[in-house]
C-alpha cells in the first residue's frame, strides 16, 4: 500500500502540476508557482512527523554520520543541476563554465562511489547495486524519469508557442492523463498480484511507446481532442510500468536496507527528471535550425507555390493600407514566421520520437527484474 502511494504521488505530481501552476501563472503570475511549495512543504513535514515512523527493525543508532558523503553528494547534485539547467542556454561545452561543472560533477560523484564503498554507514549506500534487480529498475526508472518529465515539459511549450493556448489551457490537456492514472493505479495493484510482473511493465512500456508514436506524428491543425486520445495512452501504460516496476525493483532487497534502495530509486527518477528537461530543451532547439535549413531551401522566387504566396499576401496587405515596399517585406515576415513554426513542430516531433525510443530501449532491462512477486512479498507490499 505504501508503495502504491508513493508511486502514485510520483506519477500525479507531473500530471496535476501543469494545471495548477498554469492557473497560477494566468491569475497571478510566475513567482506563485514557487511560493505555493511553501505551504505544501511546511505541511508535508508536519504529516510525516505526525504519521510516518520508522519499523522496529530500522531504528538503530547512527554511529557515525558520513559528512564527506553529504559534501560529496551536495557537490555533484548541485553542479549537476547548474550544468543541465543553463547547458542550453550557455551552448554547451561551447563555454567554459559548462566544461568547469561538468568536471565537478564527474569528479565529485566517483569521488562519492569511492568514499561510499569504504564506509561503514553511508549516506548512499551504492553496495545495493550488486542487487541486480534493483539496478535494472533504478536504470529503467532514470529513463523513464528522461520521458515522462520530458513530455510534461515538451507538451505545454508546443501548446503555448504554436497553437496559442493559455498557461492554464495548456496544463488542462494534461489533466486527463491524471484522470487515467488514477482509474488504473488500482487495477495495476491488483494485476500484480497474479500476472508477471515483468510481463506487466512490458505492457506499459509498449502503450507508452504507442502513445509517443503518435505523439511524433502531430501537426499545427492538432486540437485538444487530437491530443486527449494520446495522453489516455499514457495515463493507461503509467501504473502498469512505474508502480509495478518500483515494487519488483525492491522486492529483493532485505528489509534493513529497503529505505536506502527505495532512495537511490527516488534519487535516479529525479536525476532522469532533470535530464528529461535538458535533454527536450536541446533537442528542441537544435532540430528546429536543422528543419528550418532544409525549409528554407523551398522559399524561392523558382518555388512557384511561394511565389503565389507572397504575390497574393502582398496584394491583400496593400489593399489593406500598406505600400508596396512595406507589404512585400510583411508578406516575406509571414513566409519566416510559418517556417519557423512548421520547422519547431518538426522538431517537436523528432524530440517526442526519440523519447518514445528511450523508453522502448529499457525493454531488454526486464530480464533483468524477478517475475512473479511471491505471496510473501505481495503481502508485504499491501501492507
Amino acid at each position: 500500500m505504501a508503495m502504491a502511494v508513493y508511486g502514485m504521488g510520483v506519477v500525479l505530481a507531473p500530471a496535476m502540476g501543469p494545471v495548477l501552476g498554469g492557473w497560477l501563472i494566468d491569475n497571478y503570475g510566475w513567482p506563485w508557482i514557487f511560493y505555493i511549495n511553501v505551504p505544501v512543504g511546511v505541511l508535508g513535514v508536519l504529516m510525516v512527523d505526525a504519521f510516518v515512523h520508522d519499523p522496529a527493525y530500522l531504528r538503530r543508532g547512527v554511529k557515525r554520520i558520513d559528512w564527506l558523503g553529504i559534501a560529496f553528494l551536495t557537490v555533484g547534485l548541485t553542479a549537476m543541476q547548474v550544468v543541465l539547467e543553463r547547458g542550453q542556454r550557455e551552448n554547451w561545452f561551447e563555454s567554459s563554465w559548462i566544461i568547469a561543472g561538468t568536471a565537478v560533477t564527474v569528479v565529485a560523484l566517483m569521488a562519492l562511489v569511492i568514499w561510499e564503498l569504504r564506509v561503514p554507514e553511508p549516506v548512499v549506500n551504492v553496495r545495493l547495486f550488486r542487487n541486480v534487480p534493483l539496478a535494472g529498475g533504478t536504470g529503467i526508472g532514470l529513463l523513464f524519469g528522461v520521458a515522462l518529465f520530458g513530455t510534461t515539459f515538451i507538451l505545454p511549450q508546443l501548446m503555448q508557442q504554436l497553437l496559442g493556448y493559455s498557461a492554464l489551457d495548456s496544463g488542462l490537456v494534461l489533466a486527463p492523463r491524471a484522470v487515467v492514472v488514477f482509474m488504473f493505479f488500482p487495477i495495476a495493484g491488483w494485476l500484480y498480484k497474479y500476472f508477471d510482473a515483468r510481463l506487466l511493465i512490458f505492457g506499459g512500456l509498449l502503450m507508452l511507446g504507442w502513445a509517443y508514436y503518435n505523439l511524433a506524428r502531430l501537426s499545427l491543425e492538432v486540437s485538444f481532442w487530437n491530443l486527449v486520445p494520446l495522453l489516455v495512452q499514457m495515463g493507461v501504460g503509467m501504473p502498469f510500468m512505474f508502480v509495478t516496476m518500483t515494487a519488483v525493483s525492491l522486492s529483493t532487497v532485505p528489509r534493513e536496507h529497503m529505505t536506502d534502495a527505495s532512495g537511490l530509486f527516488t534519487l535516479s527518477r529525479s536525476v532522469g527528471g532533470n535530464i528529461g528537461y535538458a535533454v527536450v530543451a536541446t533537442l528542441v532547439a537544435n532540430y528546429t535550425q536543422v528543419h528550418r535549413a532544409y525549409l528554407v531551401k523551398n522559399v524561392s522566387d523558382l518555388n512557384l507555390a511561394y511565389g503565389a504566396f507572397r504575390s497574393g499576401a502582398g496584394a491583400f496587405l496593400a489593399h489593406q493600407g500598406l505600400n508596396t515596399v512595406t507589404a512585400g517585406h510583411t508578406a516575406e515576415a509571414l513566409a519566416d514566421a510559418m517556417v519557423n513554426r512548421q520547422a519547431t513542430m518538426l522538431a517537436y516531433n523528432d524530440t517526442a520520437a526519440i523519447l518514445g525510443i528511450t523508453l522502448v530501449a529499457t525493454i531488454p532491462l526486464l530480464l533483468l527484474l524477478p517475475g512473479r512477486p511471491s505471496q510473501e512479498q505481495v503481502l508485504t507490499d499491501a501492507a
